[in-house]
């Protein structure tokens, strides 16, 4: 069914053009008679270059009434339109340039989806137990089980308790990248060092070592406190 195909979660035009979609999607279920009703033809209305111009959808589309039985035919140009004919001489350079690095057969055996996945990683909250399972730890007064130390167990609490969106932010502090590697988190070792006493300080990260100094702070809400602040308050080398 064309709604399924067209309004499917994640699909980019219901993302972008929500408003759009909805009237589109309102079209295909309007139950009355659609030519008395909106009087339309298979032309829309587009901007280029800030001047309002008539595209015809199809050959000769200023001809051709907007019915209940060509409703279909219509949608699935207008979002061919915006999806593919709108956008080919900026997507074809790219095109190219995609295919001449990853084409092949084994492309096929992708769906869409996975190859997004590939591209772009995943949204979903991060193995924090995973990264916590690997990581190194510097400077701390106990060398036998690092973990008993209090600040550490905050500080893997914190990570745990962050949405996904947090996490991110974290893991970007840390390492200059929201994204763990191709091989998954037990890949990432992330250093913990301890910088001494001077609690009124903020963390810092070396980004080129994928490394966290902490302070000693008295208490898991002054971690937290100064942590989230770090994170959303650098950029670059210093803070904002």
């Amino acid at each position: 069914m064309v709604l399924n195909d067209i309004f499917s979660v994640g699909n980019p035009l219901t993302s972008q053009t929500a408003t759009l979609a909805s009237g589109l999607q309102q079209l295909l279920e309007y139950d009355g008679n659609v030519e008395e009703t909106f009087c339309h033809d298979f032309v829309i209305e587009s901007e280029r270059y800030g001047q309002s111009v008539q595209v015809p959808l199809c050959p000769n589309g200023e001809q051709k009434a907007l019915t209940n039985s060509n409703r279909a035919d219509f949608v699935k140009l207008y979002v061919k339109y915006l999806l593919d004919t709108s956008v080919w001489r900026q997507f074809e350079p790219f095109k190219r340039g995609f295919f001449s690095v990853c084409g092949g057969n084994a492309l096929s055996l992708f769906r869409p989806e996975e190859i997004e996945l590939l591209i772009r990683g995943s949204a979903d909250p991060l193995d924090v137990s995973a990264l916590r399972a690997v990581a190194v730890y510097d400077g701390w007064r106990k060398k036998t089980v690092i973990e008993d130390e209090a600040l550490i167990e905050w500080f893997w609490e914190l990570f745990s308790e962050a949405d996904a969106k947090q996490q991110r932010a974290l893991l970007c502090f840390i390492t200059g990248s929201d994204r763990l590697p191709a091989m998954g988190a037990t890949s990432l070792i992330i250093k913990i060092s301890c910088l001494g006493n001077e609690a009124q300080r903020f963390p810092i990260a070396r980004t080129c070592f994928n490394m966290i100094g902490l302070y000693q702070y008295a208490s898991k809400e002054d971690l937290h406190t100064k942590l989230w602040r770090a994170v959303t308050e650098s950029q670059g080398f210093g803070l904002k």
